[in-house]
C-alpha cells in the first residue's frame, strides 16, 4: 500500500483548491489574485513562491493553462485559466471513447449549441484518450456515429431562449413567450406559462409547458376548431412548443403552480410531443418477409415481442403504443411487412399506400 506523507497530501489539497478557485471564477486570474485566495484558504500562511510553483506544476500536468500576455501587461504577471484536463473525475480510455461518441451523436441531432457549453468536457475526453492510446483516435475519425436514415437539418432556435428556459426550470420561474403557432395564418401569440420539461427529439427541441394565459396579436383562432400542432391547447392546459418558433422569451414575475400530477411520460403529455393515436397500447400483429425478420430479431421492435414461423413468412406479435413513429416505421418498410391487426392500423397503412401510389405513373 502506498503511504502518502502529510506534505504530499497538503500539496494535493493546495493544487485542487487552486483549480476550484479558477472553476468558480469562470475567467482567467492573475497569480496575485490566486495567491490572495490561497492566503484566505490557508489562514494567511501561504507562500507566494509555493503558489507559483503549484501553478507551473499544474500547467505541466495539463490542469491549468497560462493565458498569453496582453499588451501593456507586466512581463512576469502571469494569468491562468483551467486546462483541458481540469475536471474532478477520472475516465478510462474506454469511457473517454464512449463519451466522445455521445458528444458526436448528440451534435448530429441538434445538441451542437449545448455541446459548446461543454467544450472542456469534450476536450478532456479527447485529451485523455489521446494521452493513453497509441494513436489519436478522435482526430483520425476512428470513432464515428451514424444512422441509415436521412437526418433533417436542425431547427434554428435562439440559444439565448434555451438558456433562459433552462434557468427558469432550475429556479422554478415562470415565463412569457411570444410564439408563432402553426396553422394560425401567421398571427403570433404571447403565452404566460410554466416551463415543465425539455424534449430533445429528432432535430428539434420542444418545451412542455402549462399555459396560464394567452394573448393573440391579431385575429384569434376559432375556439371551436382544433389547435395547430405544437401550439397552445388553450388556457389551463399543457402543450408542447417548438423552440425555433419562439420569437421572444422572458422571465415572468407571476408565480404559476405546476399542474398536479404532471408526468412528462404520461400519454397526455406525450401526445403533444410525439403524436400518440390511442390512450392504451395496441396488440400488434405483423407478417414479415425474411429481410425484416432478420432485422427485427436482431433489433427488436418491442421488448415483449414474440416471433413464429408462418409458411414462408414470420408472424411478430407485441404490445406497444400506436405512435407516429410506429406508423412511419411501417410505411418505410411497407414492401417487407403486412399489418395483420389491429384493423384500424391495417386500414391506415393501406390508405396511405394508395395515396402514395396515386402520385406515381410509369
Amino acid at each position: 500500500m502506498r503511504i502518502i506523507s502529510d506534505e504530499t497530501e497538503h500539496r494535493e489539497k493546495r493544487r485542487k483548491y487552486l483549480r476550484k478557485i479558477l472553476q468558480r471564477a469562470g475567467r482567467a486570474l492573475s497569480t496575485e489574485e490566486l495567491h490572495q485566495e490561497m492566503l484566505e484558504w490557508a489562514d494567511g500562511t501561504a507562500n507566494p513562491r509555493t503558489t507559483r510553483r503549484d501553478l507551473f506544476e499544474l500547467k505541466a500536468e495539463g490542469f491549468v493553462e497560462k493565458v498569453p500576455e496582453e499588451s501593456g501587461q507586466r512581463r512576469r504577471a502571469h494569468r491562468w485559466k483551467l486546462g483541458k484536463g481540469s475536471f474532478d473525475l477520472a475516465l478510462s480510455p474506454q469511457e473517454s471513447m464512449t463519451l466522445s461518441a455521445i458528444f458526436q451523436h448528440a451534435e448530429r441531432f441538434g445538441f451542437w449549441m449545448d455541446t459548446k457549453e461543454l467544450t472542456k468536457l469534450r476536450e478532456y475526453a479527447a485529451w485523455e484518450l489521446k494521452s493513453r492510446s497509441a494513436r489519436h483516435l478522435v482526430a483520425e475519425g476512428r470513432i464515428i456515429t451514424g444512422t441509415r436514415f436521412t437526418v433533417l437539418e436542425h431547427g434554428q432556435h435562439d440559444h439565448e431562449h434555451l438558456k433562459l428556459i433552462q434557468g427558469a426550470m432550475i429556479d422554478d420561474h415562470s415565463l412569457t413567450v411570444r410564439y408563432r403557432p402553426r396553422d394560425a395564418n401567421g398571427v403570433e401569440c404571447s403565452y404566460l406559462l410554466k416551463p415543465l420539461a425539455l424534449a430533445y427529439q429528432d432535430s428539434n427541441i420542444y418545451l412542455s409547458a402549462f399555459v396560464a394565459k394567452e394573448t393573440w396579436h391579431g385575429e384569434a383562432p376559432d375556439p371551436g376548431l382544433p389547435r395547430g400542432k405544437y401550439s397552445s391547447n388553450g388556457i389551463g392546459k399543457t402543450c408542447a412548443l417548438m423552440l425555433h418558433r419562439m420569437v421572444d422569451a422572458r422571465v415572468a414575475r407571476d408565480a404559476i403552480q405546476e399542474p398536479e400530477g404532471y408526468d412528462v411520460r404520461s400519454i397526455e403529455v406525450q401526445r403533444d410531443l410525439i403524436s400518440v393515436h390511442a390512450n392504451e397500447t395496441i396488440e400488434l400483429v405483423l407478417r414479415l418477409k425474411e429481410n425484416l425478420h432478420n432485422r427485427l430479431t436482431e433489433n427488436a421492435l418491442a421488448a415483449n415481442q414474440q416471433v413464429e414461423r408462418d409458411g414462408d413468412r414470420w408472424l411478430l406479435r407485441c404490445e406497444l403504443l400506436d405512435t407516429q413513429g410506429l406508423r412511419l416505421f411501417l410505411m418505410s418498410n411497407a414492401a417487407d411487412v403486412e399489418v395483420v391487426s389491429p384493423a384500424h392500423l391495417r386500414c391506415h397503412v393501406r390508405e396511405q399506400l394508395e395515396t402514395a401510389l396515386s402520385q406515381y405513373t410509369c
